[in-house]
């Protein structure tokens, strides 16, 4: 028998403010995410935009707000945490936090996460926000003497922000419009930049000298070394590729949070999303020592090595570094980073301290330079410091980073990844891109296949106490050419790590911050096979006989199964290759360290590119 709603309110009003404490707890909203992705249960990434961000924080707040409305002993309990999350997403919720604030002063230091998802510089909220102010108070917006009426927004954010003392973390996460580097009839039809704004922006950008960030709009408005108790700091930027991305007020923000980090002492938690995390006020890529950095998180990030072993170098605590990158290292970078030194020993200086560690290239390309040595081996062009990192944890990599740039992998490497992998680790996620555009051939599950035969190896060996392992994949295999075989190693790979003790599991690569807006369709000729048959075998009526079949002809195919097919000739090597043996020598030198015949052998064995580039 059902409960009457009345009885149950009054069961609840009799629990004791310590039972009562927790329950409003679990109601408060979550904080908004700095990365527009979130990975599902089912293994798939879901987008989360503004707008549904938005949608989940006020459903969740609403839940919170019918709480404290339930009696006045609720809403003594529930009220604190009524103010603990405040989402800014409009003209409204602006002018209405800021008066609020005003009127009831014993809500300031209720405030420990502000949210901004309000286009604050753009020119449509502008107008809007006008409007609001003399609607909600009845008169016309007046500032300060010589403030301009197109900065009401970041000067009423500058108010609020001030005036919340515990304030612990500040999220600015603009909506994505279209930039402003297109002529439009109307302004206000979308909201782009204000053209003083913009303006001012392209004068720092243009300026021939270095910019003081301290002498900047940007530092009177945001005075983030001001606010004591502010411990994390996460800025959206767009992720427009347009010309005019770098000049956007997010991406100037986040170059102004990057130049002013040594003076921020108590903040713990940097994350920046579609930013190259560079300094737009100072050239020197030398950066302060930041030992108060523990959390370093750059989604969709169009950083390079240099910028990033300058971060870490300074970040002599730091305990979670994410990288999602969007853009390939060159060899000019080698020049650029600081003393010499790479991401390797970059991250081996951290090895004391570095407990969660995910670096993923999310394009073609790697973000690793190439070094000096020679001969010029692929497997040299990865991280060797992943074992010698004692006090990791959690670890995310793509295969770059742990076997190198090989381009099929042998049953030798799976066997190796139990070395490359500290005996610390408990979470493992290796991020399955072969980073080709060719990933229909076979030569994709044939490196499928020696990871799998990793982990069956990681499952067995007594030297790491793994809890879970993941592998992020293409979410074809399972209706490739080849699923029967894939689906049955995946399911004994997933068997073995469960007598193992370790969970497994698999879900889709990550997404990328480039390309979610412009996916191209599949070509139906992908799902063909070079005879122009369908790739996806049809089951007969009979079943049995037709699937037997299938299952030998997959046995007889299996020798497939390793190998990508003709390789294509490379046109941009062929016109680099020495045209004789005295050429190749001439150009590796007098001081190449190599005894004659082994480069004669590799010059004849086409392998010359290893000592050469």
């Amino acid at each position: 028998m059902a409960v009457p709603a009345q009885n149950l309110t009054a069961s609840i009003e009799r629990l004791p403010n310590e039972l009562l404490q927790p329950i409003a707890e679990a109601l408060v909203p979550q904080p908004l995410l700095t990365t527009r992705f979130a990975l599902r249960p089912v293994g798939t990434w879901a987008s989360q935009e503004a707008k549904d961000q938005r949608a989940a924080w006020h459903l969740a707040h609403r839940d919170l707000l019918t709480f404290a409305q339930t009696s006045h002993r609720m809403l003594a309990v529930a009220r604190p945490l009524l103010w603990r999350h405040i989402l800014i997403c409009n003209e409204r919720a602006l002018v209405t936090l800021y008066l609020r604030m005003i009127k009831q002063p014993e809500i300031k230091p209720w405030i420990r996460h502000i949210a901004c998802m309000a286009n604050i510089t753009g020119t449509r909220m502008i107008m809007g926000i006008h409007r609001e102010w003399e609607r909600q108070t009845g008169v016309r917006w007046q500032g300060q003497p010589g403030v301009s009426p197109a900065s009401i927004a970041l000067e009423l954010l500058m108010i609020i922000t001030w005036h919340a003392p515990n304030l612990r973390d500040l999220l600015f996460a603009f909506p994505d419009h279209p930039l402003p580097n297109q002529e439009l009839r109307d302004p206000t039809a979308n909201d782009v930049l204000l053209p003083a704004f913009r303006a001012t922006i392209l004068s720092y950008m243009n300026s021939p000298e270095p910019v003081n960030h301290r002498h900047t709009f940007v530092a009177r408005y945001f005075p983030f070394h001001q606010m004591r108790n502010l411990s994390s700091l996460r800025i959206y930027c767009h992720r427009d590729e347009q010309q005019s991305r770098d000049g956007s007020f997010p991406q100037l923000l986040s170059h102004y949070t990057i130049a002013c980090l040594p003076d921020l002492k108590n903040l713990k938690t940097l994350e920046l999303c579609c930013s190259s995390a560079s300094n737009l006020f100072y050239e020197d890529i030398t950066i302060p020592s930041l030992p108060q950095i523990q959390q370093l998180r750059l989604y969709g990030s169009r950083i390079h090595e240099p910028r990033l072993v300058a971060l870490c170098m300074a970040c002599t605590n730091l305990q979670d570094l994410l990288v999602h990158f969007e853009e390939s290292t060159t060899d000019d970078d080698r020049d650029l980073l600081p003393e010499g030194h790479t991401l390797d020993v970059a991250l081996t200086g951290l090895s004391d301290s570095l407990r969660s560690l995910e670096l993923v290239a999310l394009s073609e390309g790697h973000y690793l330079t190439r070094g000096r040595e020679r001969p010029r081996k692929p497997e040299n062009h990865r991280l060797k410091c992943i074992p010698h990192l004692g006090r990791l944890e959690s670890l995310t990599l793509d295969y770059r980073g742990v076997f190198g740039t090989l381009g099929i992998l042998e049953e030798d490497d799976g066997e190796r990844l139990c070395q490359l992998l500290p005996p610390s680790l408990r979470d493992f996620t290796l991020v399955c891109e072969w980073g080709t555009a060719k990933d229909w051939k076979q030569s994709y599950l044939a490196n499928l296949d020696m990871i799998l035969h990793g982990v069956d190896c990681l499952c067995a060996t007594q030297s790491l106490k793994l809890s879970s392992i993941s592998l992020a994949i293409h979410s074809w295999p399972a209706k490739s050419r080849f699923h029967r075989r894939f689906n049955r190693k995946v399911e004994e790979t997933r068997l073995r790590c469960l007598r193992a003790g370790i969970t497994f599991r698999t879900f889709d690569l990550f997404p990328s911050y480039q390309d979610e807006d412009d996916v191209d369709p599949l070509d139906e000729d992908d799902f063909e096979d070079e005879d122009g048959g369908d790739i996806l075998p049809e089951m007969g009526d009979g079943g049995l006989e037709e699937e037997t079949e299938l299952e030998l002809e997959e046995e007889d195919e299996a020798s497939e199964y390793y190998f990508s097919g003709d390789e294509e000739e490379d046109p941009e090597r062929e016109a680099r290759r020495p045209p004789t043996f005295a050429a190749f020598m001439e150009q590796l030198g007098e001081d190449h360290g190599h005894s004659f015949d082994e480069l004669f052998y590799a010059y004849h064995e086409d392998r010359w590119d290893e000592y050469l580039f």
